[in-house]
């Protein structure tokens, strides 16, 4: 029987190894000629194993014990809202990503997860399908599900692509791993969790490459869930729009201010992608445009900015023309709601010229139609 995996003791002397070195653990039994050199190849090679096989207890039969020492040191937040929503969009993307890929293992070990106390904007999925959101994340988007399921479908993309255990030896001090390997410690997963929770929700155990494969699949699972194909560009935006005003709290986990404009620009160009090359915004002033043609900008709201709300509208407008076999609908009102055929495209309350942007958008989509009606007004006179 291993001892419980994160006790306080361990937890203080992985902090304390991280600080002092290995003289906080047990004097490693020197076993082998180091002045060898291919000894000391098979050494570290053992040791790798040695931790692989620390790290799959971790991942399988320890993966109560360690999600129980996350909940412990960031806290559960209890905000019926946030937890009503992380609900929701962890049911729906779980449904997307188990569509998606039959060899995942979502269903038979569902992930666990938890909304945390730190009020920063941060989540991150950790070993042994353990998942947290800051309630910092909910705060700063708004609430927003759209764009909060971009940012949980690209941590799940992490947790399905095994980055946490392939960022392990990123995070974990090599010396530590040597110390615990010579002294064949019997807690080494207690002290390897540990040393690991000071890492999880940083980008120490993630390489540039994890975090563009989960972006990728992050997109598809949220799009697959039925979120707004728009919500990863107004995401970014949000986060670009906020670090560059010196808003606090929106953790740089997510690379510098270049990086954030790429990320953001590579989900409009995927927007415009699905819509078959049909909708697309303009970066610069928020610009949407349908079919090549101006439809609308935009204006901040108190909320969300001009370009902010342009990616989700555009989202809307993607999902009109993603079936090229399918003509769009009728523009019309309903609610206070512009609509193409069932699509929502945009809530009207607010716009300064509701009737200008409805005709706009139905004389781009049908102008057949609406010339047709002109006509026919002008007869009637």
């Amino acid at each position: 029987m291993r001892k419980s995996l994160f006790s306080k003791t361990s937890v203080a002397t992985a902090a304390l190894v991280l600080t002092l070195g290995t003289a906080a653990l047990p004097a490693p039994a020197q076993a082998f000629d180091w002045g060898s050199g291919a000894v000391a190849v098979l050494q570290v090679g053992a040791q790798y194993a040695y931790l692989n096989r620390q790290v799959h207890y971790i991942e399988t039969k320890g993966r109560n014990e360690y999600f129980g020492q996350i909940k412990e040191k960031y806290g559960v937040n209890t905000d019926a809202t946030a937890n009503a929503m992380l609900d929701r969009v962890m049911g729906r993307l779980s449904k997307s990503i188990a569509a998606q890929n039959p060899k995942s293992t979502i269903t038979s070990e569902p992930y666990q997860y938890f909304v945390n106390n730190d009020t920063s904007f941060n989540a991150f999925c950790t070993l042994g399908h353990n998942l947290s959101v800051n309630i910092g994340a909910f705060e700063k988007l708004a609430y927003d599900e759209d764009e909060l399921a971009f940012v949980i479908g690209h941590e799940l993309a992490h947790g399905e692509k095994k980055h946490p255990a392939r960022g392990v030896t990123r995070g974990l001090p090599v010396s530590l791993l040597a110390a615990l390997y010579s002294s064949q410690n019997p807690n080494a997963a207690s002290y390897i969790g540990a040393t690991l929770l000071n890492a999880v929700g940083t980008a120490k155990l993630v390489t540039k490459p994890m975090e563009t494969e989960a972006d990728k699949l992050g997109f598809d699972y949220a799009v697959g869930a039925g979120y707004n194909i728009g919500g990863g560009a107004a995401l970014w935006q949000r986060i670009l729009e906020r670090n560059g005003k010196g808003h606090g709290g929106f953790a740089e986990l997510f690379n510098d201010h270049p990086r954030s404009i790429s990320r953001r620009d590579a989900y409009s160009k995927r927007l415009t992608k699905w819509s078959n090359n049909k909708v697309r915004v303009n970066a610069d002033t928020g610009e949407i445009l349908v079919q090549g043609k101006s439809f609308y900008t935009p204006k901040d709201n108190g909320v969300k900015s001009g370009l902010e709300q342009a990616y989700l509208i555009a989202g809307n407008l993607a999902a009109v023309f993603h079936d090229p076999d399918q003509a769009p609908g009728a523009v019309t009102t309903q609610g206070g709601v512009l609509l193409v055929g069932r699509q929502p495209i945009l809530t009207l309350a607010g716009t300064p010229d509701p009737a200008g942007v409805t005709s706009r958008l139905a004389a781009i989509l049908n102008p057949k139609q609406v010339a047709s009606g002109s006509r026919k007004d002008a007869t009637s006179h």
